[in-house]
């Protein structure tokens, strides 16, 4: 799936900047080095801690955390490449962080645990 993706934008790159393979050589070694530890640092620690969320919380419940892959990839742009971030994006990114705990359920459990306090205390004080 990422071989494709990686084929299919590096054919979209060449179409909307023809020039682009030429300037690539211009980049600093700083650029590379981020470059290769956002592949393979980043990717392979973000798959680790992938599988062990399927192996505590399962499948279902991981997948959610899928969201915020474009969160922190916005973040971290800002961070290390100096990118802008628009309103648009956190007005999305208030949806993303406001419907994870939904989609697993955390606000279900919270609002559970909160009756059965209020029911446990109404029936000691009664």
């Amino acid at each position: 799936m990422y071989l494709i993706g990686s084929i299919g934008l590096l054919i979209i790159s060449f179409i909307t900047e023809p020039g682009g393979g030429s300037e690539m050589t211009s980049a600093s070694l700083f650029i590379y080095f981020l470059f290769m530890v956002s592949g393979i640092v980043a990717t392979g620690v973000g798959y680790i801690v992938f599988n062990a969320a399927i192996q505590q919380i399962g499948a279902g419940q991981t997948a959610i955390f899928n969201n915020f892959v474009p969160f922190f990839g916005l973040v971290f742009s800002a961070l290390f490449l100096n990118e802008t971030i628009t309103a648009s994006q956190l007005f999305g990114f208030v949806f993303i962080i406001s419907g994870v705990p939904f989609g697993t359920g955390y606000i279900e459990k919270l609002r559970d645990k909160k009756h059965k306090r209020i029911n446990h205390t109404n029936k000691s004080v009664g």
